[in-house]
């Protein structure tokens, strides 16, 4: 891991807040773990946030190894056609 100066100093405002500006380039909606070491260093620690009622998908590994085989079989382009019967609309 590498660290790069951004050239900006900044300080916290009343409420201690950093206003990072253009320093860093930010994606839109995207969200940080902020960690502090006994340096007073600050990281920010990108993360991607998941909604609590997709979380059990997340948290059950055997369930993740699956979807990751389907995709990995999709990808390769073992796919199965089933026939589900007529459409309801024909």
């Amino acid at each position: 891991m590498t660290w790069e100066d951004t050239g900006k100093v900044t300080e916290p405002d009343n409420r201690h807040r950093v206003n990072l500006g253009s320093a860093v380039d930010i994606p839109k909606g995207m969200h940080y773990r902020v960690k502090q070491n006994d340096k007073g260093q600050i990281l920010l620690d990108p993360v991607v946030l998941v909604p609590a009622y997709e979380m059990w998908f997340h948290k059950n590994p055997k369930r993740v190894a699956e979807f990751k085989e389907s995709v990995a079989q999709a990808e390769a382009g073992q796919l199965v056609s089933i026939d589900l019967g007529p459409d309801e609309d024909e």
